[in-house]
């Protein structure tokens, strides 16, 4: 009997341990910075002797905790400094991943942010702030622009692909380029056949920019923020920067980032419009995007890109002259379809399967996703 109640009191005091979450956290200014912990546990946790470690782009920091006992269903905002940890500490304001280690070295928590991660970073004074627990850092976390450290997260929900409002292009500055006057900008686009109130909503990159009351953007139709209309410390690097939507409420729309992007060069969605994933924070993981050059109030360019090595398999698109564009593939092949028309207007959208889609002449392009792989193919389709 006393070997199963000492058992339960270890295995009590393990499961609390990794009932720690990082819950909020701030970048910038550097006299802010902090970590919050919160314990989802039933019982206190002592973190003395855990480790905090800083992953950022080419070295590894790491110091560990002083004293300290978070009660449960506690807070407590770690200044990175040496009040509350044993050597002084900073979060790289472009981005970096957050590990918690106990004194085990068991993992106890971590979040990658800005451009090393899928979690917003934070821009002065603002902090990103747990909303959820699903494990995925881009639904989990949202900037908050009204920290709450210390205490529960109030911080408004993840939003990200809803609606039809969406970054398009991205033309960032680069001490290479060959244009005399390089003109930075972020366009939006509204793939829709209505238009958007886009009263202030903002646009974050170092700085946010909040878009005047009164804008709206037309049906199909663009709005681009350019340099000139920048905030003082809103700047488009073309080495390893993030872009971030929010609606006039906070909830967080898109996300985009990347670590280069060449000379003269813009990071554009292809087909023009054409987004399916809202999470991106490099090349890698913005997957809608592509090298291409600068469009700016415009269609993006219009081209076919077969990527041998992401190729769907055994799909056959091609037009059927005078009917329209014709689809096969084996019955048992799941995955979705769309069809794109010359605009980048997404007109037809359906799970994957054969058929025949009544079209008038003119350019289309049809993208397929099934089996984790995109094939993107251009129907020019004569009546």
């Amino acid at each position: 009997m006393k070997k199963l109640t000492l058992l339960l009191f270890i295995l009590s005091i393990f499961f609390n341990i990794f009932a720690l979450k990082i819950n909020e956290f701030v970048v910038t200014p550097t006299s802010a910075e902090k970590i919050e912990l919160y314990n989802d546990g039933t019982s206190d946790v002592d973190v003395t002797g855990f480790t905090l470690y800083i992953k950022g782009t080419s070295s590894t920091s790491s110091t560990t905790f002083k004293t300290y006992t978070i009660p449960a269903g506690g807070y407590k905002a770690f200044d990175l400094g040496t009040t509350d940890f044993n050597d002084s500490l900073g979060l790289p304001n472009d981005g970096a991943i957050i590990i918690i280690k106990d004194g085990s070295d068991n993992l106890i928590d971590s979040v990658g942010y800005g451009d090393l991660g899928p979690a917003p970073a934070p821009i002065y004074n603002f902090s990103a702030a747990r909303i959820d627990n699903t494990g995925d850092n881009a639904l989990d976390f949202n900037m908050d622009f009204s920290p709450t450290m210390g205490s529960a997260n109030d911080c408004p929900a993840n939003l990200l692909g809803e609606g039809t409002v969406f970054i398009n292009e991205v033309y960032p500055s680069d001490s290479n380029d060959n244009s005399t006057s390089v003109i930075e900008y972020v366009e939006l686009y509204n793939n829709s056949n209505t238009p958007v109130d886009i009263s202030n909503w903002v646009i974050v990159c170092d700085d946010d920019y909040y878009v005047p009351s009164g804008t709206s953007i037309p049906a199909y139709g663009y709005y681009v923020l350019y340099d000139s209309s920048f905030p003082s410390y809103f700047y488009l690097d073309a080495y390893r920067d993030n872009i971030y939507l929010y609606n006039n409420l906070g909830n967080r729309i898109d996300q985009v980032g990347w670590h280069t992007i060449p000379a003269d060069s813009s990071f554009s969605v292809i087909p023009n419009g054409v987004r399916t994933f809202f999470k991106g924070y490099d090349e890698i993981t913005s997957v809608d995007f592509k090298i291409d050059k600068q469009t700016p109030e415009a269609m993006n360019a219009i081209e076919e890109f077969l990527n041998k090595e992401n190729t769907v398999k055994d799909i056959k698109v091609y037009s059927l002259s005078g009917i329209g564009i014709r689809v096969e593939c084996e019955n048992n092949k799941s995955g979705s379809i769309k069809i794109i028309d010359g605009s980048g207007r997404v007109i037809y959208s359906s799970f994957l399967k054969n058929m025949i889609f009544a079209a008038k002449s003119g350019i289309y392009f049809v993208k397929i996703e099934s089996e984790g792989k995109t094939s993107t193919y251009k129907v020019n389709l004569i009546k």
